[in-house]
């Protein structure tokens, strides 16, 4: 007599799923971002940004339930050269529909060509609709020590997406 536990009926479950299934496609994405690590001993003070909006990506609805296409995407681009700082991204007005920033200071992760680009990912929905995004972000520059610079202020903005003329449902 074999005995099935829960485990077993899982295992069981998930090998017929993924034998039945013709293709289990899954969104990944490399890191865009990561954290700036202090190391408490800078002594150059931090240095005030100057960001533009690079780019505004929106998600949309490719019909593969299992790609990316929901995804958002806002890029800003650092100009100039600056000390080794990080940047702490903060919404100081307007609406946004999801968590962007984190009250971290972060760099490019290691796995992006040009240390100028921070790229912030969203969940934008899975639609070809999406609505306008108009908010205000303060962006600061911190050393090594943990200090702050005076804030620059990015306005991002973006019409949105609306639906065809032809489609009326």
């Amino acid at each position: 007599m074999i005995k099935i536990t829960s485990r077993t009926g899982l295992a069981i479950l998930l090998t017929v799923l993924c034998s039945v299934s013709k293709q289990l496609n899954a969104c990944s994405l490399v890191p865009l971002l990561e954290a700036f690590e202090a190391n408490h001993t800078e002594a150059l003070a931090p240095v005030k940004p100057h960001f533009k909006l690079a780019g505004i990506e929106r998600g949309s609805d490719d019909g593969n339930l299992g790609s990316c296409s929901d995804f958002g995407f806002i890029t800003f681009k650092l100009s100039g050269s600056y000390p080794p700082q990080g940047y702490i991204f903060e919404r100081v007005k307007g609406e946004f529909e999801d968590r962007l920033f984190e009250p971290v200071a972060v760099i490019p992760s290691k796995f992006i060509d040009d240390n100028a680009l921070f790229t912030f990912v969203w969940l934008d929905g899975s639609s070809n609709e999406q609505e306008p995004i108009h908010f205000t972000v303060s962006i600061v520059a911190v050393n090594g020590a943990g200090e702050r610079s005076e804030p620059q202020y990015l306005e991002v903005r973006h019409p949105g997406v609306a639906s065809p003329w032809w489609q009326f449902w």
